[in-house]
């Protein structure tokens, strides 16, 4: 059965993570920031809170590499 639109929308977002330098690493997330609440799972199966970041938080968080090092707890 395909997938509706809305299940195939994702969003990038930095997001706390003391894996990172810089403490933000941009994390993907099911659907629309705009639907998006406070907090969410990303695709990785963490929860972060989803505060809006400035644009030095683009600029220096890096992307979430792979599954492995983003399922840390």
């Amino acid at each position: 059965m395909p997938e509706t639109q809305a299940q195939q929308r994702y969003f990038w977002l930095p997001v706390p993570d003391e894996s990172s330098d810089y403490g933000l690493v941009r994390h993907a997330f099911a659907g629309t920031r705009l639907h998006a609440g406070p907090a969410d799972d990303s695709f990785c199966g963490n929860t972060f809170a989803l505060a809006n970041p400035s644009e030095m938080d683009w600029i220096h968080a890096k992307r979430a590499r792979n599954a492995t090092r983003c399922s840390r707890k």
